[in-house]
C-alpha cells in the first residue's frame, strides 16, 4: 500500500508538468483576448449590443446584468442611460489606435538613435545616450500634462507627446544589442566591401535587434494605453464626444459609490488587455532566447 510520501512523490512531476503546461499554452488565451480586442476595434458595431449614443433616462444607472425594456445590459448603463458595455467597445479603436501609433513613433525614434549611438559609438554614443537620460530624469508623466494643458488636449496632441514616454526604453535596449552585433564578423565583411552605414544598420544590424525590438514593443502598448488612461482620467487626455476606457474611468470617478461598475468594469478590461500584452511579450521573450 502506498505511502503518503509516495503518493505525494507520483503527484508532484504531474503538477509540474500541468504547470509547465500552462506556461507552455496558456498564452494563446491571453493571444485569443486580444484578438477579440482587435475585432473590437476593426468592426465595434458587430459586436455592441445596443446603440453607445442611444440616451434613454428610464434606464439611468442600471446595475451590470440589469433588463430594461431595450434588453439586457451586460455592463450595466451610465447617468444618461448608455449602454456601457456598448461604450466599452466603442472605446476600443480609439484607445488601441493611440497606443499603437504613439508606441510605434516611439519605437521608430528610439530604435535609430539605439543604432546610430551602438554603431558608431564614442562621441555620438555619449550625446545620445545622455539625452535620453536626461528624459528619463526628468518627470515625463508631469511633463506630457504641462504640454497637453498648454497645447489643449486633443488625440493628435496626445500620440504627439506619449512617444517621449518610451522612446528612452528602446534606444537603451537596442544600443546594448547593437554593441554585440557590430562586433560580429559579417559586419566586418560587409563593412569591409564597401556596404553604406545605411545598408549595414538596415539589412545587417536590425534584422538582428528585431527580436528584442518586438518583445519591448508589446510590453510598451500597454504603458502608453496606462498613460493615455491616466492623462484622460485627469481631464488632459481624450475629450468627449471621443471615447476611451481612460475616458469611461475619469467619467464614472464622481459616481463611483452609487454606480461603481462605471470606473470598474472599464478598469478590469484595461488591466486584463495590459496582463495579456505582458503574457504575450513574454512568449515572444522566449522565442527570441531560443532564437539567440
Amino acid at each position: 500500500m502506498a505511502t503518503g510520501a509516495e503518493t505525494a512523490a507520483r503527484a508532484e512531476p504531474a503538477a509540474g508538468r500541468s504547470r509547465r503546461s500552462w506556461r507552455g499554452h496558456g498564452w494563446w488565451v491571453f493571444a485569443a483576448f486580444l484578438v477579440l480586442m482587435a475585432a473590437w476595434a476593426a468592426v465595434p458595431e458587430l459586436f455592441m449590443p445596443f446603440d453607445s449614443d442611444r440616451l434613454n433616462p428610464l434606464r439611468r444607472l442600471l446595475s451590470p446584468l440589469a433588463v430594461s425594456d431595450d434588453g439586457r445590459h451586460l455592463a450595466g448603463t451610465d447617468s444618461l442611460g448608455r449602454d456601457l458595455f456598448s461604450q466599452m467597445i466603442r472605446g476600443t479603436r480609439l484607445t488601441l489606435y493611440i497606443a499603437v501609433v504613439a508606441t510605434t513613433i516611439g519605437a521608430a525614434v528610439g530604435v535609430l538613435v539605439g543604432m546610430l549611438a551602438g554603431y558608431f559609438g564614442g562621441l555620438p554614443d555619449r550625446l545620445l545616450m545622455r539625452l535620453g537620460e536626461a528624459q528619463t530624469a526628468m518627470p515625463m508623466f508631469l511633463v506630457a500634462i504641462l504640454l497637453l494643458s498648454m497645447l489643449g488636449p486633443s488625440v493628435v496632441i496626445l500620440i504627439v507627446v506619449l512617444p517621449t514616454l518610451v522612446w528612452p526604453i528602446f534606444a537603451r535596449v537596442v544600443r546594448a544589442e547593437t554593441l554585440q552585433v557590430r562586433e560580429a564578423t559579417y559586419i566586418e565583411a560587409a563593412v569591409a566591401t564597401g556596404c553604406t552605414v545605411p545598408a549595414v544598420l538596415f539589412t545587417h544590424v536590425l534584422p538582428n535587434v528585431v527580436p528584442r525590438i518586438l518583445v519591448l514593443y508589446v510590453v510598451e502598448i500597454g504603458h502608453v494605453m496606462l498613460a493615455e488612461a491616466g492623462l484622460s482620467f485627469l481631464g488632459v487626455g481624450v475629450q468627449p464626444p471621443d471615447v476611451t476606457w481612460g475616458l469611461l474611468i475619469a467619467d464614472g470617478r464622481p459616481l463611483l459609490t452609487v454606480a461603481w461598475w462605471l470606473t470598474i468594469l472599464p478598469g478590469v478590461l484595461l488591466g486584463v488587455v495590459v496582463l495579456s500584452l505582458n503574457m504575450l511579450s513574454r512568449r515572444f521573450e522566449q522565442y527570441a532566447g531560443a532564437a539567440a
